[in-house]
Parts: C-alpha cells; sequence; structure tokens
C-alpha cells in the first residue's frame, strides 16, 4: 500500500474529517449521498433542502388509497445502491426485486412486443431479420458500455489522459462523429420496430434520440443486459431509508430552507446563505443544477441547449386495463416528429408515452380493482427567459390535452367516472429542480455532448458539485456515484 493509499484509509479520513463543518445543498440522490459518506467520515454535515421532503424529482405521491412514485420508477445498478450503504459501515436494508419482463411496447398498426432480460423470449417476438438484428445491436451496446463505464461511470470525471487513453484503445469502435441513427442503420436495427426501440434510449439522458452521438448506444445495454430492478415500497423506500442512515449518523436535515447565495472570500466559500439565516461552513457539496450554482456565486452561466423535460400525469382510476403491463411504452405514428415539436419549443401532438402501473406487483399501492397510472411524455424545457406563468400554464395546457388525446386515440382512455385522484407535474414544476425545467442539464449532443461537466467551478476551492447536470450524469445509481464522487473529492483535500 502506497503512502498516499494510506492517507487514505478509513481511519484516516475520518480522523481527517472529524469535526469539520460541511453544508450539503440539495436532498435529491446525490445529495444523500454525499451526506452519508461525508457523515461516516467524521464530518458534521448540514443538509439543506428547499423542498419540505426529501428526495428531489424522486417524491412520491398518496391518495385516495393510491401511491406513486413521481420520479424513477426502476433502479438500473443495484450494486451501486448497496455499495453506497456499504462504504459507511452499514447494511442496505432494501429489498431488490429483478424485472422481467423489463417492458412492452405497443406500437401504431397494433403490434405488440414484451422485452425481457433473457434473450430467448425476447426473440420469441420478432421475425428472423428482425431477430438477427437485435443481436447485433444488442452486442454493440454491450461492447460500448464495457468500455465507457470504466471511465465514465465507475470513477471520477476523467482527466485529458484518461479521455485519451480511452480514445486510443476504445475510440474507434465508439463510432466517433457518427449519430445514433447513423449506427442503427448500419447495423440493420432502424427500421419501424427497431429504430424507435433502440433510438428511445437515448431520451433517458435527455437527448433528441435522432442527435444523440452514436457512444449513447451503450444506454440500452444497462436496461436490456445487466436488467432492471424494483424496489419493495417503490423507489422513494430508497430515499427513506438514506434519510434513516443520515439520521442515525448525526446529520442536521433541513428542509423547507431554499439557498440565496453561497458567499465567498479568498477563494473560498465562508457562508451559506438561506431563507432563514446563515451557515458558516469549511466546505461545501452542491448537489443541485449547476447553473444554479453558478447563479448563487453571482457567476454568468453559459447559455446551452437544454436536455428534454416531462409532462407526468399521475392517474388513479377504478378499473383495469390487462392491455398494459407494469411498464408499457406507446409510440407514436411518427416517432422522429415528437422532437420536431420539442425543438421548436411546443409540446408534440402524438407524443410516445412511457406507462407504468406499479399496482401490478404491489397491489397495496391501488385500491381493489384500481390501478395507478404515472403516464409521461417528452417535453419542451421552459422558453428561454420565460418568466410569465399565464404564457407556461397555456404551453402545459396544450401538452396535457395532447397527451390525453394520445391515450383516448390509442384507446388507453377512461370514463370520466373512472378518474378518482390525479396530479399533473410538467415543466413548471421541474423548474424547482433544473434550470428552464430541464431533466438532465444540457442536452447531450454532438462529438462531446455526451460528457458532464467536471464537478469543479474554479470559484471556490471548497466547493464540489453533485447531481445529474455534471460528472457522470442523471438517474439514480449515476446519482449516487456523483454525490459519493464529490465525498470523496473533498475528504481526499483534508
Amino acid at each position: 500500500m502506497s503512502a498516499r493509499d494510506r492517507s487514505r484509509s478509513p481511519a484516516r479520513a475520518a480522523a481527517a474529517g472529524h469535526g469539520r463543518r460541511v453544508t450539503v445543498v440539495g436532498g435529491g440522490f446525490a445529495g444523500l449521498a454525499a451526506a452519508l459518506t461525508l457523515a461516516s467520515q467524521g464530518a458534521r454535515v448540514t443538509l439543506v433542502e428547499r423542498e419540505p421532503r426529501l428526495g428531489g424529482k424522486a417524491d412520491e405521491w398518496r391518495d385516495r388509497g393510491y401511491r406513486f412514485d413521481t420520479g424513477p420508477s426502476v433502479l438500473t445498478l443495484p450494486e451501486v445502491v448497496r455499495d453506497t450503504f456499504a462504504r459507511c459501515g452499514l447494511e442496505c436494508p432494501l429489498e431488490f426485486r429483478p424485472a422481467s419482463p423489463l417492458c412492452r411496447y405497443l406500437y401504431p398498426d397494433g403490434r405488440a412486443w414484451d422485452v425481457y432480460r433473457e434473450l430467448e423470449p425476447t426473440l420469441a417476438g420478432l421475425d428472423r431479420s428482425e431477430a438477427d438484428a437485435y443481436r447485433r445491436t444488442l452486442d454493440k451496446a454491450r461492447e460500448l458500455y464495457e468500455a465507457a463505464a470504466p471511465v465514465f461511470v465507475h470513477g471520477p470525471a476523467p482527466g485529458p489522459w484518461r479521455l485519451a487513453a480511452y480514445g486510443l484503445r476504445h475510440g474507434l469502435r465508439a463510432a466517433p462523429g457518427r449519430s445514433l441513427p447513423d449506427l442503427l442503420r448500419a447495423l440493420g436495427a432502424a427500421g419501424p420496430l427497431l429504430g424507435p426501440f433502440f433510438l428511445r434510449f437515448a431520451t433517458y439522458v435527455g437527448a433528441d434520440p435522432r442527435r444523440a452521438p452514436a457512444v449513447l448506444h451503450n444506454v440500452a445495454w444497462a436496461e436490456l443486459g445487466l436488467g432492471v430492478h424494483h424496489l419493495e415500497g417503490g423507489t422513494y423506500a430508497l430515499v427513506r431509508s438514506l434519510r434513516a442512515a443520515l439520521e442515525t449518523l448525526g446529520v442536521e436535515l433541513r428542509c423547507g430552507e431554499a439557498v440565496e447565495r453561497l458567499v465567498t472570500r479568498s477563494g473560498v466559500v465562508r457562508e451559506v446563505v438561506t431563507s432563514r439565516g446563515s451557515l458558516a461552513c469549511d466546505a461545501v457539496v452542491a448537489a443541485v443544477d449547476r447553473d444554479l450554482v453558478l447563479a448563487w456565486l453571482g457567476r454568468a452561466r453559459r447559455e446551452r441547449e437544454p436536455s428534454l423535460s416531462g409532462l407526468v400525469l399521475l392517474a388513479g382510476l377504478g378499473q383495469r386495463d390487462e392491455r398494459l403491463a407494469r411498464h408499457t411504452i406507446v409510440f407514436p405514428e411518427r416517432y422522429g416528429a415528437e422532437f420536431d415539436a420539442i425543438a421548436s419549443g411546443r409540446f408534440p401532438s402524438d407524443p410516445t408515452l412511457y406507462l407504468h402501473i406499479s399496482a401490478r406487483d404491489d397491489p397495496a399501492d391501488a385500491p381493489p380493482g384500481g390501478e395507478n397510472r404515472f403516464v409521461m411524455a417528452n417535453a419542451p424545457a421552459l422558453p428561454l427567459g420565460s418568466a410569465d406563468p399565464e404564457a407556461v400554464e397555456a404551453l402545459e395546457a396544450a401538452g396535457r390535452e395532447a397527451l390525453l388525446a394520445t391515450l383516448a386515440r390509442r384507446g388507453l382512455g377512461w370514463p370520466r367516472e373512472s378518474l378518482l385522484t390525479s396530479r399533473w407535474l410538467g415543466p413548471a414544476a421541474f423548474a424547482a429542480y433544473g434550470y428552464r425545467g430541464r431533466l438532465y442539464g444540457h442536452a447531450p449532443h454532438g462529438l462531446l455532448g455526451a460528457l458532464r461537466p467536471r464537478p469543479r467551478l474554479g470559484a471556490a476551492s471548497n466547493l464540489v458539485l453533485a447531481g445529474g447536470t455534471v460528472h457522470p450524469g442523471g438517474g439514480v445509481p449515476l446519482a449516487l456515484l456523483s454525490g459519493r464522487y464529490a465525498a470523496a473529492t473533498l475528504i481526499a483535500s483534508w
């Protein structure tokens, strides 16, 4: 073991962190993981969250016997969750259930295709040429993922040398300069069934899939190859478990308190000014949108094209539709048309719909005979400089009308009397968590667009960023890793 490794042993790190005052801003998964890691190393951690509950976009809503996760509905890379607890000397209290089938896909010509974690039942729904193309395309996703993950997921933000090493070893196979549609055409997977299917994975990171770089095809392997899991009690059970762990370690939780600015002196953040006063600190982890941190520092942001936003309907129904699986995707007549509309700042009239009904496997999430439908469509971020509530409401009203019309047109609507409770979430609501209501930071388009910014701003030596707008990106496991990397960056400097 080197001298550096010995200096970073758990005992030495805890001693170095003992008594240091660290303010973590943001109570989403990145902030929760950062606070947990820092507290386990002896720091005095205060977590500040503007909303009355922890979780950020991963919230929970209950009404009239229905329970909904308002954000993520599945979990990939469950080992990241287990490791987040284990590294802090805690046992993971959660139960993970592998999902199979993964999802049902409904096409405008009436075709239905169930996709499984297992290959053979997935291929059973395809003809021979489609099955051959699916195998090739899945193999390519695995190749891209296994090359990229060690550099862009399982480690701190790569510097020039690591990027150069990746480029020399894997760059050509990652099809640099090619788009995702180009790659799918070369693999024979650009037809009416496999084309929308494989393109859609790029929307998981907020991209217009037609403009996504080919390397983003690796996202498909995380779901189709590594599999997805459900959590007993829903995704919000992870928030509850992390909160309990933070309370065990003595972290001060201050919910319903908004940060207003960061006070720097001599290149160091000295105070976090909130709606309730001022917090003196030795270091800060800002686990919120990167552009929000720039505003707190009084620095200008660089306007970049925003990622996708979303429009969500939570519908508690007094009836069931057995055509729908726990997870169902409904594709439109013209898949690309929705992204033309979004690029122009409009809600698409015929959007792709994602439906999640957790009550399929968790009956307690809905009354007997009913179902809790989570329905989501891609949406544009709010217009630049938008501050007119009436204009924003008109924009979202058009989106709500289009979403309901699409459900009705596809025969997936419901009688008015069957809707027992409902709630809408759109870009205006998501603006509490991301600049202009974007869900994933800037749009990951172009050769370098998929790279997330590094977690340092250069404005303060004791400030580290975390969350979906910086390395390694969005999604539950990546947000947890982001928080852990941010904490490790501070710990290494002590």
